[in-house]
């Protein structure tokens, strides 16, 4: 703990659904990492009254906060609530993070060490042009200047509990990106495409189309939980997910092997075939880039 990438003080806002009020231990995984990372950690338990034995004994003894509330407004009502408990006044770096992500695969201070997020206002895991500029917003770090700016409390003060999935997509995820953007700080992450050409003319969700290379390399160690359930895009080659986990790894394969099984998330709108097709192309175009690289080596373990 004392060699860790924020400054004392610095907290997560973790948001989780957990309409049973227990952790998967996927969850619980990612939930150490940050706390071993000299982060405070607050979760909430969205969708639940009441937090499991298992999972409040988890939290007491990793020295996490745990918050049962109603799942209104989604993950940005569920940081907007923990805000309003002032538990971020004081706080030099605020990590917005969720559960949407598996996770990491490898030790989460390798890719904060190698990026020194402090270092900037504004960071997150991954920065893309899909749609507009913005970072996504399952793992977002903001100082405490950037926190309180007008600009990023208007979006943080919006009704998200009234709104619906795709308002809090375009007024949350996307509105707070437009926000800090306004407020003068550019957007710095662990993988990003605001500058490349080609994103320029045809972006993509890198976490989709990109989901091998950015996992396997250890560059984002994360692979998103809609990929493996739903497989939105019907991206082929989905099978190999478990190759992005090097051996001696403290995350457990078995642990989400369960989601291939679930049946699919309800979605308002599926893609067309020519959404399909391109996001095929291009995760076909990474799996096969990627494996004529030298492989990553394994990740030792963590202290």
């Amino acid at each position: 703990m004392a060699d860790t990438p924020f400054p004392t003080g610095s907290i997560c806002l973790f948001a989780a659904y957990t309409p049973d009020g227990n952790l998967p231990e996927y969850t619980r995984h990612y939930l150490r990492e940050l706390t071993h990372n000299g982060l405070t950690t607050h979760c909430i338990f969205s969708g639940c009254q009441q937090v499991s034995p298992s999972s409040a004994l988890f939290c007491q003894q990793h020295g996490i906060y745990p918050w049962p509330r109603a799942n209104d407004g989604l993950d940005f009502g569920a940081w907007q609530f923990l805000l309003a408990q002032g538990v971020a006044h004081t706080a030099p770096y605020i990590v917005l993070a969720n559960d949407s992500v598996l996770g990491p695969l490898r030790p989460l201070r390798h890719v904060l060490h190698a990026h020194t997020p402090v270092r900037y206002p504004v960071w997150g895991m991954v920065a893309t042009r899909l749609v507009t500029p913005h970072l996504q917003s399952w793992f977002v770090g903001l100082s405490h200047t950037v926190l309180h700016t007008p600009h990023v409390q208007r979006v943080l003060a919006l009704p998200f509990a009234s709104m619906s999935r795709a308002e809090i997509i375009w007024h949350g995820e996307l509105g707070l990106s437009v926000a800090i953007r306004e407020a003068g700080f550019p957007l710095h992450a662990a993988w990003s495409d605001l500058h490349t050409p080609m994103a320029r003319m045809c972006a993509t969700n890198p976490m989709h189309t990109r989901w091998y290379s950015l996992a396997a390399s250890g560059q984002v160690p994360f692979l998103k939980r809609e990929l493996l359930r739903d497989n939105p895009f019907g991206l082929p080659g989905l099978q190999h997910w478990r190759q992005t986990i090097p051996v001696g790894s403290a995350f457990q394969p078995d642990w989400i092997a369960d989601l291939r099984t679930e049946a699919p998330r309800p979605r308002a709108t599926r893609p067309n075939w020519k959404g399909r097709a391109l996001y095929a192309l291009a995760a076909t175009a990474d799996r096969v880039v990627h494996g004529l690289r030298p492989v990553a080596p394994p990740a030792p373990p963590d202290d």
